[in-house]
This record gives C-alpha cells, structure tokens and sequence, in this order.
C-alpha cells in the first residue's frame, strides 16, 4: 500500500505520536479494524480503549464506530471498470466516472454567475498544489477581459475584496486554514464562492455559493505523494465550462462588451 502524508490531520487536531500512528493504522487496515475492534487496535499498540476514544473525539466523531464508518466511505473506491490503462492503474477512475460526480445545474450556475459579473471585480485564491491551477484559471480569465485578481492575501485591509462579486477557489482537501479564512471573508462580504475541492464532505463546500466536487483517489494523502489526477482534472473541468460560458456569449454578444 502507497505511504499516505497525514500530516495536515496531525496538526490541525493536535494529534500525538501514538495517536497518528493509530489513525495511520486505521486507514490501511480500514478492512479489518472494524472487525477487531477497539480493544484490538489498542492491544497491537500498546496502549489503552480510552487513547482510540479520544482520537476519535479529536478528529469530531462521536465514538470509534463513527470514526470508522466515515474513513470507511471517504477511502472506499467506487466500483469502476478496470483496464491495464496505466491512468487506471494510477488513479482508478475513468472519464464516465469523473463526470458523473459533477451536476451539469453547477455549471450553468457558474456560466451564468461568469457572464453576469464580466466586468465586476473577481478574485481567485489557491495554496500549495492549487496555485499553478489558479494561475491558469487566473490568466484565461484574464485574457478574456475579466476583471480578476489572483489573490494570496485576501485579508481584511483588502479595499477590493469588499467590492468584490465572485471568489474562485481551489483546495483539494477543502480544508486549508486560509482557503477557510478567505471564505469565510468572502461570504461575510457577500461575495458568492465557486470552489473546486474533492469528493468528500468539506467546509470549503459547505461555504461555498457552488462547489464542484473532482473525485480524488486519495483523500487521506495531504502533501499530494501519491500520483492523482485530481488537479489535471480540476483544469479539464474548468475548460468545459468556459467553452460553455463561451458559447453562450456569442449567443448574447451585448452582455460581453
């Protein structure tokens, strides 16, 4: 099994040693732990019942079981084909399976939220992994005469961000302190927020006006080591909605000047 990074995790919830190495054990035996329980878990790591409950409590679940079944089905692949396609062996998911976790209403929102705020002043926002996406999302805005701002300081002081229409955003965990920060500014100025994070159930979701959801094969893995498609796909799906926020220009050509 590929040696996931939960270090993001570890820091956020303020996790020990013997904590991290527990959760870490979790989600590569997310088969069996179920099956051997809690007393189990803590016999194979010399510790006690009470150290399982009070990582589960940490991390925001109620108990042990509410821990498992949530990494259960946030690690759980889905049932897809497979070919001896490399894509497939790397990243176990193919075009069908991409598409069917993004709702077609979600990019008609956006097409229109893009045509009616042209000219309206936009900031994009992005860490780590996220900014050379968008940079590009960024440009391409850009050179086609939106007023967007590519923004890693989006702080109070900012005069623009109050004027602000839109915030466009990209985290694949939907879960980076700055990202939230920034969102949660954004939606207190009443700027609508259009994020791009992964599958799971996220804060940067839950803020924002649309969030599209890119299916990531590991969610678990912070530092982005493993090989995933999920940032490849990111630009992908953001070039299909703006040959559809195109196409709808030239249907309405006064609304672009």
């Amino acid at each position: 099994m590929a040696k996931i990074d939960i270090s993001k995790i570890v820091y956020k919830n303020h996790l020990t040693k013997i904590e991290e190495n527990i959760l870490i054990y979790i989600i590569n035996n997310i088969q069996i732990v179920k099956k051997i329980g809690v007393r189990g878990i803590a016999k194979k790591h010399y510790t006690s019942t009470s150290t399982i409950m009070n990582l589960s409590k940490k991390l925001g679940y109620s108990g042990f079981l509410d821990m498992y079944y949530n990494l259960f089905f946030t690690l759980k692949a889905k049932n897809i084909p497979q070919n001896n396609d490399v894509t497939n062996e790397y990243f176990g998911i193919n075009v069908n399976e991409l598409l069917s976790l993004i709702d077609i209403d979600n990019i008609n929102k956006f097409v229109n939220l893009l045509e009616k705020n042209k000219h309206e002043i936009m900031y994009t926002c992005g860490q780590g992994f996220s900014i050379p996406i968008i940079e590009y999302i960024n440009k391409k805005l850009l050179i086609s005469g939106f007023r967007c701002i590519l923004s890693d300081a989006y702080e109070n002081y900012d005069v623009n961000a109050q004027n602000a229409k839109l915030l466009i955003v990209v985290s694949k965990s939907g879960e980076t302190d700055f990202i939230i920060n920034a969102a949660k500014l954004a939606k207190k100025n009443n700027i609508k927020i259009v994020s791009f994070t992964n599958q799971t159930n996220n804060t940067l979701a839950s803020l924002s006006f649309i969030n599209f959801k890119i299916y990531d094969k590991h969610v678990m893995d912070d530092r982005n080591k493993i090989p995933n498609s999920f940032y490849p796909n990111v630009l992908m799906l953001f070039e299909v909605i703006f040959s559809q926020y195109l196409k709808k220009a030239k249907t309405n050509p006064k609304n672009q000047k």
